[in-house]
């Protein structure tokens, strides 16, 4: 069982990395954007969990992990463990990745699209966020966007050390993804600026550094994030697509 602080805190960082995609139109329904704020900001979480419930490819991640590793979908490890990075990546196996599809095709994922996928198995299977962005492709199981550099850029989960700041903006030094070969991407380095609400990041200074998903930012990370989504963001590169 987890307890409601817990749960909040899961449901809170949850909220915050789902809100820049949603603002935009691409994942979730339109009811969802004032919710994960609400949630954010004051901790009012109620009725995140159904609207995750409408996300064509993060809810099969999250019932795919929890049906894996035993703990609950709404946890602060498996919700971590899909947007950083953590330890419970290391539980999967390669022929896990059908499990992943058959959710997939529960949630609605055209079934061509399934059958492209049966055919593209990872050397290694790392069922987080930037797997999905590379190997099943950003916008490919919905249509939302083209699948280019600048999306994969844009959906990763970015992080980077502030610059400057504006009223409402934020200049970083992003690590970022550039094409190494085919199908294949190194680290660089990306200045870029993107919108900041105080509200939603908490108080921030220059050097800290934060994370930026569909050009927002959305968290300052710990020491112990920053390490974690460096690990897996690197492990998940080193596979060939």
């Amino acid at each position: 069982m987890i307890n409601n602080i817990m749960m909040n805190k899961a449901l809170r960082l949850e909220s915050r990395f789902s809100l820049p995609p949603n603002s935009l139109g691409y994942c979730g329904k339109n009811s969802a954007a004032f919710k994960f704020k609400e949630c954010i900001i004051n901790g009012n979480c109620k009725g995140i969990k159904q609207e995750v419930k409408n996300f064509i490819v993060l809810n099969p991640y999250l019932e795919f992990l929890s049906k894996i590793t035993g703990k609950p979908k709404f946890s602060y490890q498996i919700i971590e463990g899909y947007w950083i990075g953590n330890p419970i990546l290391k539980k999967i196996k390669p022929q896990d990745y059908f499990l992943l599809l058959k959710y997939f095709r529960k949630q609605g994922v055209p079934d061509f699209f399934i059958e492209e996928l049966k055919e593209k198995l990872p050397i290694k299977f790392i069922p987080n966020h930037l797997f999905q962005v590379l190997h099943v492709g950003v916008g490919k199981a919905s249509g939302a966007v083209l699948f280019n550099v600048k999306t994969i850029n844009n959906c990763m989960i970015r992080w980077g050390k502030i610059q400057s700041f504006s009223q409402n903006t934020v200049v970083l030094n992003l690590n970022s993804l550039k094409p190494n070969g085919e199908n294949k991407y190194k680290l660089t380095i990306l200045k870029e600026t993107v919108s900041y609400n105080k509200e939603i990041t908490g108080a921030l200074k220059i050097s800290d550094t934060v994370a930026v998903h569909w050009g927002m930012a959305i968290k300052k990370l710990t020491k112990i994030e920053e390490k974690k989504i460096k690990y897996w963001t690197d492990e998940v590169i080193k596979l060939t697509f």
